[in-house]
């Protein structure tokens, strides 16, 4: 039976996502939230050499680095070396199953005790997750735990990817293809073991196969150094859709990211309800959400959603446009669903014209409200 508009609406209150005075609610201090990022990327991929390379730049001397294992015994973290930064192995199983919990336990700890001063203080956190790691769950993780949200800041994935083996990998791993749909930036490593003669063919059909799984996110050439501290450091809050081919937006496999745009300034109500929508709608079959959202009620400061399966991080503004580019940008990954389900919310939070389709009132009360073709499509 589906939920009432008002059991939704206090749904949607509990998480963070019902609009309060100005649509979302009072923000976290910037001053007590963590950056958090995530380096991700399937076996051999070559995330601890980047990670490595990383920690030699002053920019990342105050960053704590935590390290997940595969197995009983962890053997990563003696790779890296004794720079500034704090490194914490986690050893006893997979993060996106076992240790999720733990990861958990361990950020809301890290953060106590620098409140406290009984660690060394550090700016930032670097996670590196294992080449199995399946990073949905992780991300929920992050954002679902409500000490942890308002304390760490996600402020970006970055999927490795080996261009030797990454079109064997993306054609037998499901783990892989789902570190590309999810990564706000990819890093293409080992390109530099690519014959001269071959290589840029081989990198352009690997770059193609990559926009299949995520048109959007920027690839950087890891072994040609363009992926640096700057780059990395960089949250990603831009969303840029002009380089997103049209044939990668209806892929065949399951796996679909969709791209919707939006040059009005939207209600915050609306956009509240939207996600919430959204969210109940497709469950767990939503698999990432994220962009800039041009809010009626603050046109100039853009708002950052970013969210992971059914929940979503804390919504905030921006004091700006990084970009310049006065417009709503949102991305939605998704496993297995038509872009026809999530055109008929879009479509009526940014009021275009439809036959006999309700708007996001009458959705809200009624989540299943008759339109031409249904609501699976």
């Amino acid at each position: 039976m589906a939920a009432s508009g008002s059991a939704q609406r206090e749904a949607a209150r509990r998480e963070g996502l019902a609009p309060g005075r100005d649509g979302f609610g009072p923000p976290a201090s910037e001053a007590e939230v963590i950056p958090l990022h995530v380096v991700t990327g399937f076996l051999g991929s070559g995330k601890t050499t980047l990670i490595n390379r990383l920690l030699r730049a002053r920019e990342l001397v105050d960053t704590l680095v935590i390290v997940n294992e595969w197995g009983e015994i962890g053997l990563d973290h003696l790779l890296f070396e004794a720079v500034a930064g704090e490194v914490i192995s986690l050893e006893a199983g997979c993060l996106c199953c076992a240790l999720r919990g733990d990861l958990v336990d361990l950020l809301g700890d890290l953060a106590r005790r620098r409140d406290q001063k009984a660690v060394a203080p550090f700016a930032r956190v670097v996670l590196e997750t294992t080449g199995l790691a399946d990073p949905t769950p992780i991300l929920r993780a992050l954002t679902a735990d409500p000490v942890l949200a308002t304390r760490f800041r996600l402020c970006g994935v970055t999927t490795l990817v080996d261009a030797v083996n990454g079109p064997a990998t993306l054609g037998a791993h499901g783990e892989a293809r789902r570190q590309i749909a999810l990564a706000d930036r990819i890093g293409l490593s080992k390109t530099d073991l690519i014959a001269a003669p071959l290589r840029a063919a081989q990198l352009e059909s690997l770059r193609a196969a990559i926009r299949d799984f995520n048109p959007f996110a920027p690839m950087a050439d890891v072994a040609a150094g363009e992926l640096g501290p700057a780059e990395f450091l960089t949250e990603a809050t831009g969303i840029s859709l002009a380089d997103a081919p049209a044939s990668a937006l209806a892929h065949a496999a399951s796996l679909r990211a969709y791209a919707f745009a939006a040059r009005e300034p939207v209600g915050a109500p609306d956009f509240a309800r939207f996600q919430a929508l959204l969210h109940a709608m497709l469950g767990p079959r939503l698999l990432r959400v994220k962009g800039l959202v041009a809010l009626a009620e603050h046109p100039d400061e853009p708002l950052v959603v970013n969210g992971a399966q059914q929940v979503l991080h804390a919504p905030r503004r921006l004091k700006a446009w990084p970009d310049g580019e006065r417009r709503t940008r949102v991305v939605v990954i998704v496993d297995g669903v038509e872009r026809a389900v999530i055109d008929r919310l879009w479509d009526a939070l940014s009021g275009a014209a439809q036959l006999d389709a309700p708007d996001l009132v009458a959705l809200a009360e009624n989540p299943l409200a008759p339109r031409p073709g249904g609501l699976l499509g």
